[in-house]
């Protein structure tokens, strides 16, 4: 018995050698390597946190940096707002705030919920479009949408993307 079992260990270490015998690992070089993590590089990014209000339930839908042969790279952030107090909100003004590791805010950006999106006209668009400011109140339980849109390059590097909901008119 014992014969056969060191028969079947050598037969089976015999097939494994030669399995194995023109097995080749491929080794890349540095720039190879430094150039496959320059591709994940601009596609990384911070995602979006969404600081927490109780008059509203904000939910991030889309977070990516998006690409075209036409244009610079975009961070596109997009996402749902539902009004979850008990009173109409007439519109909503959400800010961005971009920070580097220790909290320190390098940019910011802000924008109006979609029904309430010629609030951020200047005078000269409203002149062109013939029409004054207005939005469209949300109901308590309604929901709206947002979508932000910024040139990469615009952007300093920054570690922490923070979404604030904080002017809300009602």
């Amino acid at each position: 018995m014992n014969k056969l079992i060191a028969i079947a260990t050598l037969l089976v270490f015999g097939a494994a050698s030669t399995t194995f015998a023109d097995t080749r690992v491929k080794i890349k070089d540095s720039d190879q390597a430094r150039a496959e993590t320059g591709m994940h590089a601009p596609n990384d990014h911070p995602k979006t946190q969404v600081v927490p209000n109780d008059q509203l339930q904000v939910v991030v839908t889309d977070d990516v940096i998006t690409r075209s042969c036409c244009m610079p790279p975009s961070l596109v952030v997009g996402g749902k707002i539902t009004n979850v107090s008990d009173r109409p909100i007439d519109y909503i003004r959400l800010h961005f705030a971009f920070e580097d590791r220790n909290g320190k805010v390098l940019h910011g950006e802000s924008l109006y919920n979609h029904h309430a999106e010629s609030m951020s006209d200047d005078a000269y668009i409203q002149k062109i479009l013939n029409e004054k400011p207005h939005f469209e109140p949300i109901q308590p339980g309604q929901s709206d949408t947002f979508r932000f849109s910024i040139p990469c390059i615009a952007l300093p590097a920054f570690s922490k993307v923070e979404l604030f909901s904080n002017d809300i008119k009602q």
